[in-house]
């Protein structure tokens, strides 16, 4: 019985800790947490689009968060001709979207984002605009898929 709860012991923490690969941390954006869909293992979504000053917001407060938001076409495709918005924040558990380094309000439109905080990088794709559309999100997954291969 004592080696069945040692290797129960040793067992359980490994599986409490087998996170998808692009979502090590949990997030929400706007108040909706994101997700990793079925069949999908390179980045979470945020199903419902966001305010350009939208809040993204972590489980707890880390010493360096840094946002990395891409704008893409709606099958992943980054827009090279545009510049990433960068958010750097120190010991904080949120950012607004609008506080970007350079100032400027996210437009309308697709984002692939990289969260990087406590040294581990979350990747979502959300949508910064009114709810008027909904994102085809197996677009951009095709188009990652191809980008990996």
């Amino acid at each position: 019985m004592k080696k069945f709860l040692l290797c129960l012991a040793l067992i359980l923490p490994l599986a409490a800790e087998d996170r998808p690969l692009f979502l090590p941390f949990d997030l929400t954006l706007g108040g909706e947490k994101a997700v990793m869909e079925n069949g999908n293992e390179l980045f979470a979504q945020i199903d419902k689009p966001v305010k350009a000053d939208a809040v993204l917001e972590l489980e707890a407060q880390v010493p360096l968060l840094i946002v990395n938001a891409f704008p893409c076409k709606e099958d992943g495709t980054v827009l090279e001709t545009q510049t990433a918005a960068v958010i750097v924040a120190n010991n904080t558990k949120q950012v607004k979207l609008s506080d970007t380094m350079d100032k400027k309000k996210l437009e309308p439109g697709t984002y692939l984002a990289n969260v990087v905080a406590g040294g581990k990088t979350s990747r979502i794709v959300f949508e910064v605009g009114e709810a008027k559309k909904k994102v085809d999100f197996s677009k951009i997954l095709g188009f990652l898929k191809k980008k990996s291969e």
